[in-house]
């Protein structure tokens, strides 16, 4: 494709997108990609059904510097679990929630370990 086509076929391409997609010698097309936004996971699995009791959940985070403690959120976390299925809700009836941090180790990568029980 010539730098023209991509204007043309995309009006608000970035300069480095156009020169990704400027070898004029390759049988490669531009794809079009589209993003949906959704708040449930992309498909159902009924063979991964979630647990049916209330579940304990506990969040490390392994810090090289420690946060103050109003800071340390897990509320992108847990909804993340919830998105994906792992957990049937966040509602207080179906999850305790517990959150720590550690410093972490000499050599140890920064990390969150997230643990679910099932009480």
């Amino acid at each position: 494709m010539t730098r023209d086509a991509i204007k043309a076929k995309f009006p608000r391409a970035s300069e480095a997108f156009i020169k990704a997609n400027l070898d004029a010698d390759s049988p490669r097309t531009v794809a079009v990609v589209e993003r949906l936004a959704r708040h449930e996971s992309l498909a159902a699995d009924k063979s991964q059904e979630g647990a049916t009791g209330k579940l304990f959940i506990r969040f490390v985070s392994v810090r090289k510097r420690l946060l103050d403690p109003d800071n340390l959120s897990e509320k992108w976390l847990l909804d993340c679990l919830r998105y994906c299925r792992i957990i049937e809700g966040d509602e207080p009836e179906k999850i305790s929630i517990e959150t720590t941090q550690r410093k972490a180790l000499k050599g140890e990568t920064e990390r969150t370990i997230i643990e679910i029980t099932e009480i």
